[in-house]
Order: C-alpha cells, then structure tokens, then sequence
C-alpha cells in the first residue's frame, strides 16, 4: 500500500529518469547524500550512473555534476505536469482527465462500502439485513439517508442491541454497534422464588449457602430431587418468607463417558483442478462467467476481491471460485494406533465436559467393536449437583411489596 501511494504521489510531482558520465561518480553520490537528495533508485556501470529523481531536485544536482565532472542527460521524464505539456493541445487528453475528475467527484456521493463493528452476538448479515431494509445499499446516495430513522429500526429489529450509531464520511458508512451486557449469572432478589435440588445423586462433601435455608449437611448422602436448600426462611423473629436460594454444593458423584475411535477411516483430498468459476456482483447482481455447476465430488476454494478505482473502492466484487476434484483414501490404524488415538479423544473431551470438576478416580474398559477401539471410562468426580426448582407456596414473598 506504501508503494502505491508513493507512485501516486511521483506521478503528481513528476520525476525523470537521467544518466550522469564521468569519473567520480562515487563523489556524486557523497553530494548528494550530504545534502538530503533522495535519488528515487540508480544502478552503476564503471563510469555510468542511471538514476530516477523527482523533477524539482534536478535541477539542484546539476551543479554537483559539475563539481565532480560528470555529464548529465535527461533519458526520460514521468509525470502529470510533463503528460499535460505533451498533450495540450490534444482535446481528448482534457475531456479525459476532465471525465476522470467529475467521475471522481460524482462517485464520492455515493456509499460504496458499509461496515459494522461493536457487534459479538448479533451476525455482521444480519445488520446489513436490517439497515438495507432501510434503503442503506451501496451505490445509494449517502445524503438521501435520514440515519436516524435507520439506527432506531435496526434497534427494533434486534432487541439484543442497547445502541446503534451510524456515520456516513463520503462514500463510507460506518454502523457502530453496542450491545447489552450480559447479566450476571446470579439472579436478582426480584425473580421468582426457587428451592435448590440435587440434580443427581451424591454425597455432599462441601455446601456454600448463600440465601435460603440449609437441609442437608456435608457428609449426607442424597438422592436426585432431594431438597439441598429451601427456599422458605424463618429469621430469629421466627417468621417466614420466601426466598430465592442460592448454594454451591459439591458432592461426590460418579460420571461416565464414552469414546469411539474408527480403525478404518476414510480420508478425502483435494486432487486436481477441474474448473474455475468468476462471480462480477454489481450492486447485489451477480453475473457468472465460466463453469457454474457445483457438484458433489468438487471441492472449492473461494478468493473475493473488491475493485477500487485509486482510493476508491467501488461496489464491483469479483470472486474466483476454483473447483477441485476430490480422491478418496482410506487409512487403516492398528490397534495400537487405534488405542493411542482413542485415549486423545478421551482427554479431549474430558478437557472439554469436566472442567468444572475435580477428578477423584478413573477407571476404563477397552473393546474393539464393529471396526472401532471403544473405551468406556467410569469417574468418581467432586461437582456441585445444586439444581434450581421454582415453587409455589402461601408463605409471603420477601421481594412482594417490592412490586406495585
């Protein structure tokens, strides 16, 4: 991107492509390095120095030529100002570059491109759905739109949304998204009362009470649906109320888990290129060209580029869509193998569905059957077993006259 923009702004300067002859080139060069004279780039041969600089700083290394004794002549010269010079008197030439800036202009009207950020939960599309409902597109008039309107129906739309803030800079949208954090995990006092229950059996070895009352004590053995925690509390005045229980109650369990590893399996690669497919959207319609047929022993890999006009990128998107023929493998594991692979499954899983608890003890059985190493692995494990349980109950609700 660098090089562009500099080879943009060469053209605008103009530069000259020159020779400078004679024997102390290497002096030459000192000059103008001590001097801050940027030689665009140069080659040497003995007594010859090719060189590229801007058109302005020619004019000052001439004397430093002569210093050192060298001749200097101009082989070609690059540019608009030097372009302009050749051609004007050519008609064409202006009503060109008069078309280019007036396309130039014209397009920057227009909304080329729109882009969302802020957004974790809701789909970037999905957005873009909701704002083009609204008139948003590219290749629309970016002063026709009323952004307010447009923020407060993508709001509607997206409940999960707290704020939307659109921005249109030129041929740009911008839609700022924020959306509404997440609550806490623990409930509010004001949601409806529940009891805590085992949610399987156990025995309970640590419980942490934090609203309700305690009915069972570590070292009780449990039975699923057992009531851990009231949701009924009676303070030392000896009145009720309800309550939303809260605990953490770790007990001792047992869990199971269950791996198969196929000894067959079949692998697919990609082999040789079959087809290629190009896509031109033009603001929203596609255009096909080449083979366009996806069938099912093709795999495809997809490479989308936008066209931009210098700065500009324009509402044009061509896709190259590369169809590949697929070979088929089938790979046979030994039993060994098999074992190995089975057990890195098992660790994989137990990282992914036991992290929350600790592991006591682990006991496995291996079998192979219908072509898979199976392993059946048995946990004793600590995990908190506490379940909620809304009620129903004449006690008074201790969050009632909260509620009008």
């Amino acid at each position: 991107m660098i090089i562009i923009i500099a080879s943009i702004a060469r053209y605008f300067l103009g530069y000259v492509d020159f020779t400078a002859i004679g024997a102390d080139i290497e002096k030459f060069i000192t000059f103008l390095a001590k001097n801050g004279i940027e030689i665009i780039s140069y080659t040497k041969k003995e007594y010859v120095f090719y060189g590229k600089i801007l058109a302005k700083d020619y004019l000052k290394i001439k004397r430093y030529a002569k210093r050192c004794g060298l001749k200097l002549k101009i082989r070609k010269k690059h540019g608009m100002i030097f372009d302009i010079r050749k051609n004007i008197n050519k008609i064409g030439f202006f009503t060109g570059l008069i078309f280019i800036i007036l396309f130039v202009y014209c397009m920057n009207m227009f909304i080329w491109q729109i882009n969302v950020t802020g957004n974790l939960k809701v789909e970037t599309e999905e957005i873009l759905k909701s704002a083009n409902e609204m008139g948003l597109l590219t290749g629309t008039l970016s002063k026709k739109h009323f952004v307010q309107n447009i923020e407060w129906y993508i709001l509607r739309k997206h409940p999960e949304l707290s704020s939307v803030e659109i921005n249109i800079q030129g041929s740009v949208a911008n839609i700022l998204i924020n959306e509404i954090k997440k609550e806490s995990e623990m409930v509010s006092d004001d949601d409806i009362p529940v009891n805590i229950v085992a949610g399987k059996y156990g025995v309970i070895r640590r419980i942490d009470v934090f609203d309700g009352q305690k009915a069972v004590n570590k070292g009780d053995a449990v039975m699923k649906g057992d009531l851990l925690v009231s949701a009924v509390y009676e303070d030392r005045h000896n009145k009720l109320t309800l309550k939303h229980a809260r605990a953490n109650v770790i007990a001792e369990t047992d869990y199971n888990m269950e791996i198969e590893f196929p000894l067959k399996e079949k692998i697919f690669k990609k082999n040789k290129l079959e087809k290629t497919t190009f896509i031109v959207s033009v603001l929203g319609k596609k255009y096909y060209f080449g083979y366009n047929k996806n069938g099912d022993y093709l795999s495809l890999k997809t490479n989308e580029k936008q066209i931009n006009f210098l700065w500009l990128k324009l509402p044009i998107i061509v896709t190259k869509i590369q169809h590949y023929s697929v070979k088929e493998n089938t790979i046979t594991h030994n039993l060994e193998e098999g074992r190995i692979e089975a057990f890195e499954l098992l660790r994989k899983k137990e990282k992914e569905t036991m992290s929350d608890m600790e592991i006591i003890s682990r006991k496995t059985e291996e079998k192979i059957k219908n072509g898979k190493y199976i392993i059946n692995a048995d946990y004793i494990v600590l995990m908190d077993i506490a379940e909620e349980q809304p009620i129903e109950s004449d006690v008074p609700w201790e969050n009632s006259d909260d509620i009008s």
